[in-house]
C-alpha cells in the first residue's frame, strides 16, 4: 500500500462522515502539512475525496450513494435505524429478520423497500430478487385465509428468485396466527427468504406482541417528533410532487411552508401528503386557468416550485450539507466556548466565536426559508420574552438572520452528531454565570417546542440571542415571584410591571382556585433552583392562603432573606419592582412593604419578630398580657421587643412551629405551666417568687443583653404587679397601687435594718399581709386594743417591737390608724426565721 492509499485508509477509518482540514489529516497520518496537501489533492482528482471551502480547505471522504439516500432523514433521525438495517442486510447467511414499529404513516414501508434495494445494490441479493407484501389487516379474524395467502406468497420465492417478504400490520393477527407465522418464518430460512415484520405502536402494545424472531428492532418516530428540517423537506417534496403532477409552478409563502412543517397535529407522513394535496386542489379549483398556483397569496418573498426540477428540495439539502460539513469545526467551537467561559471572558467574546462558525455556512440557496424562520423566531421571542419579561431585542434583519442560523446549526448538530460532553459543560457554565438570562432563554425554548429543551446543542443560540440583554438581566439581585388565583391575574401584573420597568424583575404563576400550599411550593422551588444562589433575597407577592404559612413553607426551600406580602396589587408590585431596579437593600424593601394599604400584611423574618423578643401570654386574657408588656417595656432596654399574644394563639404557635420559628425569642412568660418539651425558656410568671426561678429569669435576661440592675428592677416590679393582682379582689376600700407601695417601703426597712434579702415569694406574702392588715385597721370601728407586756418578751422580740413602732409610724399617720401589738406579733412570726438566722 503506497502513502496515498494509506492516507485515504486512515481518513476513511478515523473520519468516515466528517469534514476535516489538511492539518487534521497530516496529524492523523504523521506526515508534513505540505506532503499531506499534495496527497489529498491527488485523492480529490481520483474522485475519492470531496473538497470544499477556501480558508481553510476541507476534505471529506466521498461516500458511495446507497438506496437509503432517497429517504428524508437518512443522515438525521433515521441514521441509527439505517445502521441497524445495514447490519441485518449484511449478516450471513440470509441476514437477520427485522421488526419495525411506528404509527400508521410513519414510513415503515418506504424503509422496507429501501432495505430491499440496498441488498440488491450491495449484490447480497441478485438483481432478480423480489419484494413481496402480505398485509395482515386484510385477513383480520380469518386465520385460515391468512395462512393460505402467506403460503401462496412464499411459493413465489425460489432459490433463483430470493428476496424480502414484508409482513405488515402484525397487530391484526391473533396470538395463534402470530405463532404460526413465526414458526413458518423460522422454517423458511433455508429457502433464502428474508423477513421484515411491522406493527403499529398502540396496537402492538395492546396485543402484547413480542417478536423474539426479529433480532433487529427499529422504532420509527411520528412525523411531529422528527427534526424541523426534515419536516420542511417532506413539505417541499410533496409540493414538488404536486407541481410535477399538474405541470404548473406552485408559489407558496415561507410562512405557509413553515406552518405546514411546524404543525404539531400532523403526526404521519401520509396525512401531511394528503393535506398538501387537498391544499393544492382547493387552490387549483379557484383558479383553474392560471399559469401557476399561489398558495396563501402571492408575495414578493414567495417560494417558487417548478415542475420536474426539484429545486426546493435541493435548496434545503444544500443548507443541510453546508451545516453538516462544519462537524469538525463545531467540535473546536464547543471546546473554545467551554474554555472561554471557564476563563471568565465576556459573552461578547463567545458571541464572536459562534458567529465566526455561522458565517461559514452557505445560505445563498436557502435565504428565503431562512428569512421566514427568522420571522417565526422573532414573533416567538416577542410573545415569550418581550411581552412577559419586558426584554426587547434588536429589530434589524442581520441579528435575526444569525439567530435563525444558530438554531438551524444546533438542530442539524443535534440530529447528526452524538451527545457532546464538552457542550454539556458549556450549558452548566452558562447557567452558573447567567442564571436569569438562561432561565429566560429556556422559557423561549419551551415555547418553540419540547425537542428544543431536550438537547444541549440548543444552548448555542443563547450566545447570539441573549448577548445584548444579559448585562441588564443579570443586574437584578432579587428573585421576585407573583402568585395569584385566576388564569391571567399574576401574569397580567407581571407583564405590566416588567414592561414599565423595562427589565425582567418578576416571574408569575397563575394558580387554580383550589391550589394547595404544597403545589405552590413546587412552583416556587422549581423556579428558585434555576436562579442564582447568591442573590440578596427572595420576594413573593401573593393573594392566597396564610401569610405565616406561606413564609414558613417557602423559607424551607431557601435560606436566603425572604419577604412575603399578601393581597398583591399592580401598584404594590410596581413599587417593589422600582425598588429592586434601584438596588435598594432588602431591609428597605421589606420595611416599605408594610405601608402599602390597611389590607396588606408582610413578613420578612422567621418567627414573631426579627428582633430579640419576650412573649407574654396570660390565660386570663390579652388585657393582662398587655399590662405586663407595658411593665416590662418600661423596665428593660428597647433592644428587647415584648410581644403580647393570646394564650390559645401561643399554644397553636408552639404546636405548629419548630425551634427555628422561635429563633429570636429569648423568653416566654405565662400565667400557667406549659406542658411539653419545646427546647425554649418558658416560665410561669408566678414562679419568680421562688429563688431558683428568680435566678433563672435573671440569667435569661443577662444572656439577652440586659444588665443586673434592670433585671433586679424587673423582678421587683413583677412582684409588685403580681401582688396587686393577687389582692385586688380582696381589698374593698384601698387603692392597691398605693398600699402595695407602702408595704414595699415597710419590707425594705426590715431588710435594711437586719441586712437581709428576702426571697421574692416571702416578699409577696409580706406585701399581701401588710396591705390587708392596713385595710383591716382602717375598717376596725371598735378600736379594740390588744397590748402585749414588753417585759415578758425576749431581747430580740423587744428589739423587733421597738423597730416596728418606728417603721409603722408614717403609715399610722397617713391612714390615721393604730397598728396593734398582735399585728406586730404576727409579723414577727413571719420574719423571725429569716432575720435572726441571717444574723
Amino acid at each position: 500500500m503506497d502513502a496515498i492509499d494509506k492516507l485515504y485508509t486512515t481518513i476513511s477509518q478515523q473520519f468516515p462522515n466528517e469534514r476535516i482540514t489538511t492539518k487534521q489529516a497530516a496529524t492523523a497520518v504523521g506526515l508534513t502539512r505540505g506532503v499531506t496537501s499534495s496527497y489529498l489533492s491527488q485523492l480529490h482528482k481520483r474522485g475519492k475525496l470531496i473538497k470544499t471551502g477556501t480558508r481553510p480547505v476541507y476534505w471529506q471522504v466521498r461516500r458511495a450513494h446507497s438506496a437509503f439516500d432517497g429517504l428524508i432523514g437518512y443522515r438525521g433521525s433515521l441514521s441509527t435505524d439505517i445502521q441497524h438495517a445495514l447490519e441485518a442486510i449484511v449478516y450471513p447467511v440470509n441476514g437477520l429478520p427485522i421488526f419495525m414499529t411506528g404509527i400508521a404513516g410513519s414510513g415503515k414501508l418506504a424503509l422496507a423497500r429501501a432495505i430491499y434495494r440496498e441488498a440488491v445494490r450491495r449484490q447480497i441479493l441478485p438483481v432478480t430478487a423480489i419484494f413481496k407484501i402480505v398485509d395482515c389487516a386484510s385477513y383480520k379474524g380469518q386465520p385460515e385465509a391468512f395462512r393460505q395467502a402467506l403460503n401462496t406468497t412464499i411459493q413465489e420465492f425460489t432459490a433463483e428468485k430470493t428476496g424480502y417478504l414484508y409482513i405488515e400490520n402484525l397487530q391484526a393477527l391473533n396470538s395463534s396466527a402470530q405463532h404460526y407465522l413465526f414458526n413458518d418464518a423460522n422454517q423458511q430460512e433455508a429457502t433464502g427468504i428474508r423477513y421484515i415484520f411491522s406493527a403499529t405502536h398502540a396496537d402492538s402494545k395492546a396485543n402484547g406482541l413480542s417478536f423474539k424472531a426479529a433480532a433487529v428492532q427499529i422504532n420509527l418516530k411520528p412525523l411531529n417528533d422528527r427534526p424541523f428540517d426534515e419536516r420542511i423537506t417532506f413539505v417541499a417534496m410533496f409540493l414538488q410532487q404536486q407541481a410535477d403532477q399538474i405541470g404548473r409552478k406552485i408559489m407558496i409563502t415561507p410562512d405557509k411552508l413553515i406552518e405546514l412543517a411546524a404543525s404539531e397535529h400532523t403526526t404521519n407522513i401520509r396525512e401531511l401528503n394528503n393535506r398538501i394535496q387537498l391544499l393544492c386542489a382547493a387552490t387549483y379549483a379557484q383558479t383553474p386557468d392560471a399559469e401557476q398556483l399561489s398558495i396563501a397569496g402571492a408575495t414578493a418573498d414567495a417560494i417558487c416550485i417548478t415542475p420536474n426540477q426539484s429545486m426546493l428540495t435541493d435548496r434545503i439539502r444544500s443548507l443541510i450539507i453546508s451545516v453538516l460539513q462544519l462537524g469538525p469545526t463545531a467540535e473546536l467551537l464547543f471546546k473554545s466556548l467551554s474554555e472561554s467561559l471557564v476563563n471568565g471572558e465576556t459573552l461578547t467574546e463567545q458571541n464572536f466565536a459562534v458567529l465566526k462558525v455561522l458565517n461559514q455556512i452557505d445560505t445563498t440557496a436557502s435565504e428565503t426559508l431562512l428569512v421566514a424562520f427568522a420571522k417565526r423566531l422573532q414573533t416567538a421571542t416577542r410573545t415569550t420574552i418581550t411581552h412577559r419579561y419586558g426584554i426587547g431585542f434588536p429589530p434589524d434583519a442581520v441579528f435575526w438572520h444569525n439567530v435563525a442560523l444558530a438554531f438551524i446549526f444546533a438542530s442539524l448538530c443535534n440530529d447528526n452528531l452524538p451527545t457532546n460532553q464538552v457542550l454539556t459543560k458549556v450549558e452548566i457554565e452558562l447557567k452558573d454565570r447567567y442564571p436569569r438570562s438562561y432561565y429566560l432563554f429556556n422559557q423561549f425554548l419551551k415555547q418553540l417546542g419540547p425537542q428544543y429543551t431536550q438537547s444541549n446543542y440548543y444552548c448555542l443560540p443563547f450566545f447570539i440571542l441573549m448577548v445584548q440583554c444579559t448585562g441588564k438581566v443579570e443586574s437584578v439581585h432579587y428573585n421576585a415571584i407573583l402568585l395569584a388565583h385566576g388564569e391571567k391575574t399574576a401574569s397580567s401584573i407581571q407583564q405590566v410591571v416588567n414592561t414599565l420597568c423595562g427589565n425582567y424583575f418578576f416571574e408569575a404563576f397563575d394558580m387554580p382556585i383550589d391550589v394547595s400550599l404544597e403545589k405552590i411550593n413546587e412552583y416556587v422551588r422549581s423556579y428558585l433552583v434555576d436562579q442564582a444562589p447568591a442573590t440578596k433575597g427572595n420576594i413573593v407577592l401573593f393573594d392566597m392562603g396564610s401569610l405565616r404559612e406561606m413564609f414558613s413553607e417557602i423559607k424551607k426551600i431557601s435560606n436566603q432573606e425572604l419577604l412575603v406580602v399578601n393581597n398583591v396589587t399592580t401598584a404594590m408590585a410596581l413599587d417593589i419592582g422600582l425598588r429592586v431596579q434601584r438596588n435598594e437593600t432588602f431591609q428597605s424593601i421589606a420595611e416599605a412593604s408594610k405601608k402599602y394599604s390597611s389590607t396588606t400584611d408582610a413578613q420578612y423574618y422567621e418567627g414573631l419578630s426579627n428582633r430579640k423578643n419576650i412573649i407574654v401570654s396570660c390565660m386570663s386574657g390579652v388585657g393582662l398580657s398587655e399590662e405586663l408588656k407595658k411593665l416590662i417595656e418600661s423596665t428593660l432596654s428597647p433592644s428587647l421587643e415584648v410581644i403580647a399574644v393570646d394564650y390559645k394563639k401561643l399554644h397553636d404557635l408552639l404546636k405548629n412551629h419548630d425551634r427555628q420559628f422561635f429563633a429570636n425569642t429569648q423568653l416566654i412568660l405565662t400565667t400557667t405551666d406549659v406542658s411539653g418539651d419545646y427546647d425554649l425558656n418558658i416560665m410561669n410568671i408566678y414562679n419568680i417568687f421562688d429563688k431558683a426561678a428568680s435566678l433563672k429569669l435573671q440569667s435569661v435576661l443577662r444572656y439577652a443583653g440586659e444588665n443586673q440592675e434592670s433585671s433586679d428592677l424587673l423582678i421587683e416590679r413583677l412582684l409588685r404587679f403580681l401582688s396587686i393582682e393577687g389582692i385586688r379582689g380582696r381589698l374593698q376600700i384601698l387603692n392597691p397601687d398605693i398600699v402595695i407601695q407602702d408595704s414595699q417601703d415597710i419590707v425594705a426597712h426590715y431588710e435594711d435594718f437586719y441586712n437581709v434579702k428576702f426571697s421574692p415569694r416571702l416578699k409577696l406574702n409580706l406585701y399581701m399581709h401588710l396591705s390587708l392588715m392596713i385595710e383591716r385597721m382602717i375598717m376596725d370601728t371598735k378600736g379594740s386594743e390588744n397590748v402585749i407586756k414588753q417585759a415578758t418578751l425576749t431581747t430580740k422580740e423587744q428589739e423587733f417591737f421597738s423597730l416596728s413602732s418606728g417603721i409603722f409610724q408614717p403609715i399610722e399617720q397617713k391612714f390615721n390608724i393604730r397598728i396593734q401589738d398582735y399585728e406586730i406579733e404576727l409579723l414577727y412570726q413571719l420574719l423571725k426565721d429569716f432575720i435572726f438566722i441571717a444574723n
